[in-house]
């Protein structure tokens, strides 16, 4: 299939019918840069609102940056934004976080498409590689920074990214593409979309992806490059609009396959005569798929009742994160845009996860390298809420938002109460001054409360106990060595906490320039730790490997705590700017600081806990131009910056003795990508040229402590025909 289906549709385009016939720039390019004041958002008020009169800090990526840009991910797509620090783990993992700490999973951040929760409650964080929708499919992706559970709940403390897809009637008419690159890189997609009727349209979509888990010329890595990850996304889209009723229904899903390695612990002294390790190949699927209706009634005196319900299944098999949920969202809000002069909404939700985490024989918990265990493997959890926004105009030039959302969840058994209050003023038609302060909670996740992460290694001759001098000349005696670590629950944790105080300021110059710049500080509570409470050696006699006298058994138990807290403060400063009409030049400046504190015995004897959270990268630049060159031309490349960490000696002290200070240290990225399109007419195929990664070959964005593999340049050809222009 994999040689067929390039050739087919390739032949396709290529040998396609031309049209000679002449067209403008605009015939064939997306619109030049909106005004601040013509860009519509919803992510952070539920109602769609001018971006330049809210007052949070609203960033949107625009679906022609996202095209220009060649990304194939909605991670690498937000890279293009202020104040998310998007640092690539591997191949097809992320570790994306807003104004706070970055790492693989993160819960302080809430990811939407259409308002659906992407979040995968089981492991408290976003799976990138597996967001069920298309870049293709993007009318514009709005990044909120700060506090939103006041609109939205669960995990939205530190930012907001809701993905909004084009509507049926927008969607894609007829497009068929293609992707070949390095690294393995096959990409194949089809779009269509059709008029039912007088009032409804139907669009759908299918794609395939195969690829390398990893573009390192790292050893580790070399053994296993046969590997690939193959991955099925489909969505399909109906609206029905008439007159003041629109109703909509989406179903789609993503699985992705994966080869991976396993391996399986016999030691000596349990399974004499055994190989030491069973070392196999082996495939994880994981699959998310959902189905929602959301039905908006517009009523005559201006009013709106909108009214979402999602139904979504995920499950994973890898042995590390063996669970499935079948999760269920029902949302309604009412829009009241003229009581007494002001603008008041109301809204309730309720979300049912029934979620399932994997169970294992004693004989797997203690022969696997790790695994996550829980004495109650099925649990339905339960969120009901209820909020509340009202709009006040001060006077002409100021507005006042005042509001509230009461959370409860049956998880800790609490209601939890996450306020907010903004305000905007006018300083002219096209500045605004704004200042906000809001406080939200993390979703409690049984992950912390409930479960039990262990790790078990086991080495042949892998200690020696002996004097320092006999060990070092070879002269000790060798042991087997079988080690068992384990993460325990706390059901007694508070939640998360974060208050957050912004300040900001907006400036436009109809669609030629846009400025905005925003300043906060953050409070962060109840920040997750690990304290030790039990650790116990001992030895075994015979039964041993080859030269060695016996195992050395050692077993350690620690729990969460939450003795941290912290504080952040920082800024953004993002500029589009449109100098003529066939350039646009995007660049954002962000800063962040953080600075950790500690409370309780955990913190008596060293500071490394809390210097742990300082340990973050303070500056992220990112710069894109785009120029539309000619009607069949356009061009575009992006930069990416990220400063590197300054771990504190005090961390540093506290490490391991095989790690280094440099071990500890994010590292200095700087990056380029670059995409080259051209197309003899609307009629004839796209052909689009990027390459990604120039400047960082063979580079890690994580800290070294972290594992992280490295991320190689790529580029790859794209061959995108719209064939319904033929229709």
């Amino acid at each position: 299939m994999r040689l067929s289906i390039p050739f087919i549709v390739s032949s396709v385009i290529l040998f396609s019918p031309l049209s000679s016939a002449e067209f403008d720039l605009d015939s064939l390019l997306e619109m030049p840069l909106d005004s601040l004041a013509d860009t519509k958002v919803v992510s952070a008020t539920r109602t769609a609102e001018s971006l330049s009169d809210i007052a949070a800090s609203v960033y949107v990526i625009t679906g022609k940056e996202i095209k220009r840009s060649g990304v194939r991910s909605v991670g690498d797509a937000l890279a293009l934004a202020p104040g998310l620090h998007v640092s690539k783990y591997s191949n097809y993992d992320w570790g994306i976080t807003a104004r706070g700490q970055n790492q693989p999973l993160s819960n302080t951040l809430l990811v939407m498409v259409d308002g659906r929760s992407v979040f995968n409650p089981t492991f408290s964080g976003v799976d990138w590689d597996l967001i069920p929708v298309s870049l293709d499919n993007i009318a514009q992706i709005e990044v909120v920074l700060g506090p939103v559970g006041t609109i939205w709940g669960g995990n939205a403390v530190n930012g907001v990214i809701n993905i909004i897809t084009l509507d049926a009637e927008n969607a894609p008419k007829g497009k068929l593409s293609v992707k070949e690159g390095n690294y393995n890189y096959s990409e194949y997609q089809i779009h269509d979309s059709t008029e039912i009727g007088e009032y409804a349209h139907l669009s759908g979509y299918f794609e395939y992806v195969d690829h390398m888990p990893w573009t390192s010329e790292e050893e580790r890595v070399q053994i296993a490059q046969h590997f690939n990850v193959y991955t099925e996304r489909f969505g399909a889209r109906l609206d029905y609009q008439k007159f003041a009723n629109t109703l909509s229904f989406q179903v789609g899903g993503i699985r992705s396959r994966e080869d991976y390695q396993w391996l399986t612990y016999y030691p000596h002294y349990l399974f004499p005569g055994k190989p030491s390790v069973d070392v196999f190949d082996t495939e994880m699927t994981m699959q998310e798929y959902f189905a929602g209706a959301q039905y908006i009634h517009d009523l005559s005196n201006g009013d709106s009742w909108n009214n979402n319900v999602w139904l979504t299944y995920n499950s994973n098999d890898g042995t590390h994160r063996n669970a499935e949920f079948w999760r269920l969202d029902i949302d309604t809000h009412y829009t009241m845009v003229d009581l007494w002069g002001t603008q008041l909404g109301l809204g309730s939700n309720i979300r049912l996860i029934d979620e399932k985490l994997g169970t294992y024989s004693i004989f797997e918990q203690y022969t696997m390298p790790y695994l996550r265990v829980t004495d109650e493997p099925d649990y339905l959890h339960q969120n009901i809420g209820i909020y509340a926004n009202w709009d006040i105009n001060v006077n002409d030039r100021t507005q006042l938002t005042l509001g509230s959302r009461w959370q409860y969840n049956n998880l800790t058994d609490e209601v939890y109460t996450q306020p907010q209050a903004r305000a905007s003023y006018e300083l002219a038609k096209n500045q605004r001054l704004w200042a906000g302060w809001g406080r939200a909670v993390v979703t409690p996740s049984r992950l912390e409360l409930a479960t039990t992460f262990q790790e078990n290694t086991y080495l042949e001759s892998g200690v020696c106990i002996d004097t320092k001098d006999r060990c070092d000349a070879g002269n000790g005696e060798l042991y087997d060595y079988y080690a068992v670590s384990q993460l325990i629950g706390n059901n007694g944790l508070e939640v998360e906490k974060i208050e957050t105080f912004e300040l900001g300021y907006r400036y436009w110059d109809d669609n030629k320039l846009q400025i905005n710049l925003s300043a906060y500080y953050s409070v962060h509570e109840n920040i997750r730790a690990l304290m030790r409470l039990s650790k116990v050696a001992g030895i075994i006699g015979g039964n041993s490997s080859l030269g060695t006298v016996g195992t050395y058994l050692y077993h350690s138990q620690s729990q969460y705590i939450a003795p941290l807290w912290s504080e952040t403060m920082g800024g953004e400063i993002a500029v589009k700017w449109q100098p003529i009409s066939s350039v646009q030049v995007n660049t954002n400046y962000s800063y962040k600081r953080i600075v950790g504190h500690c409370e309780g015995s955990i913190c008596k004897g060293s500071n490394a806990a809390k210097r742990q959270l300082e340990n973050q990268p303070s500056h992220y630049v990112n710069a894109q131009l785009i120029w539309d060159i000619n009607p069949q031309w356009w061009a575009s490349t992006t930069m990416h910056y990220v400063g590197k960490s300054s771990p504190h000696p005090d961390y540093i002290a506290a490490t391991p003795a095989h790690l280094s200070e440099d071990d500890y240290e994010w590292p200095e990225v700087i990056s380029f990508d670059a995409s080259v399109g051209w197309q003899m007419n609307k009629y004839a195929p796209l052909i689009i040229g990027s390459v990604e990664n120039l400047g960082a070959e063979q580079s890690k964005e994580f800290a070294e402590y972290q594992s992280p593999f490295q991320n190689g340049t790529q580029y790859w050809l794209t061959l995108e025909w719209q064939y319904g222009e033929l229709r």
